[in-house]
């Protein structure tokens, strides 16, 4: 064993419940190439790789999502933080200009009122979006 090949890691056999069925897969060269890449990067065999990846999606362990509707959601996320941190700011504000009395309670109001609408927006957007309609 040399650095250049690291031992890979293997699944423990467990006699109480042997492994006995298989399924075969066919990749094209770009898939292939990409599961040998994810393999490798995981320290695992392409076989046990693919099994590791089809049990964790079929036992909902883990939910296949294309690369923009995470980047959407991150996004979503974001906005859901930053909105929520306006809101923040709003209410220190409110709290220094309601105790030197320069600001009325109701436009302070109307202002968290927004805030708070857009938090419930982006909240009803990511449900969508999580749920499959965005």
């Amino acid at each position: 064993m040399t650095e250049e090949n690291p031992r890979t890691r293997r699944r423990e056999r467990r006699a109480d419940n042997p492994r006995t069925h298989r399924v075969n897969l066919a990749y094209n060269d770009v898939e292939l190439a990409t599961i040998l890449t994810a393999a490798a990067m995981a320290g695992l065999k392409p076989a046990a790789f693919a099994a590791r990846a089809a049990l964790a999606v079929a036992k909902e362990e883990v939910s296949p999502a294309p690369v923009d509707y995470k980047d959407r959601l991150r996004m979503l996320s974001d906005a859901r933080v930053a909105a929520n941190r306006i809101g923040t700011n709003l209410n220190q504000i409110a709290r220094v200009l309601n105790s030197e009395g320069e600001e009325t309670p109701e436009r302070l109001g109307a202002i968290l009122e927004r805030v708070e609408m857009a938090v419930r927006h982006l909240d009803e957007a990511t449900v969508a979006m999580m749920d499959g309609r965005a």
